[in-house]
Parts: structure tokens; sequence; C-alpha cells
């Protein structure tokens, strides 16, 4: 049998302090997760009107960097938050924007909807 552990008014033993911290961490992630959501959306956004501006051969240098600007923070983000497929495939968009051609429009059209099943 154990010895009792005894603690002060407001402290955990280790165990406890693991547990609850893990749980309490569990919990705040999905609150920020809640709280960005909109964020990430208007992100995929400017990252699919510069697949469609890429298709008509029309994507200019503006549109282009805050694609690819996007596309890193999403790649961030999106791998905290446990979306590592999404995580993956925005890198990948990002690393395409950096010298995009008319004919990868359909890839990163797969990519997006890839991170749209994902994140929902």
């Amino acid at each position: 049998m154990h010895a009792p552990v005894h603690t002060l008014p407001g402290e955990r033993t280790a165990r406890t302090s693991r547990r609850t911290g893990a749980m309490w961490d569990a919990d705040a992630l999905a609150a920020v997760w809640d709280s960005q959501r909109d964020v990430v959306g208007e992100r995929v956004t400017v990252i699919e009107q510069a697949t469609r501006a890429l298709a008509e051969d029309r994507l200019d240098a503006d549109l282009r960097d805050r694609a690819q600007r996007a596309a890193h923070m999403l790649a961030g983000s999106l791998g905290m938050f446990g979306f590592g497929g999404a995580s993956t495939a925005t890198g990948e968009i990002e690393s395409a924007l950096s010298r995009p051609t008319p004919g990868c429009a359909a890839g990163l059209s797969a990519l997006l909807a890839d991170v749209r099943r994902d994140i929902a």
C-alpha cells in the first residue's frame, strides 16, 4: 500500500496535474480552433481566388503573394490543430505558388478540395 500523498491547498500531485493539464490543453485547443475557423476559411478563399485566376491565366503578383502567404500560414496552423493532411496539402500549395503555371491550377484545386474535406 502506498503512503497517502499530502498536498497543500491549491497543489496537485504530478499525476493529477498531467492528466488535468492534458484535458485542459485539448479543450483550449478546441476553443482556439473554433475562434480561428473564419480566418482559416478566409485564407482558403484567397487560395481559391488565386487558383481560379491562375486557371484563367490572369493571376497577378499581388494575389499570388497573398495566396502563397495564406498557404504558408495555413500549413503551420493546420498542423498545430492536428490536421496533418491539410497541413501537408497547403505546404504543397505554397510551393506550387512560388512558380505557378496555368497547368498546375487543376492540381491546386484538388489539394484545396482535400484541405476543405479535412477541416470540415
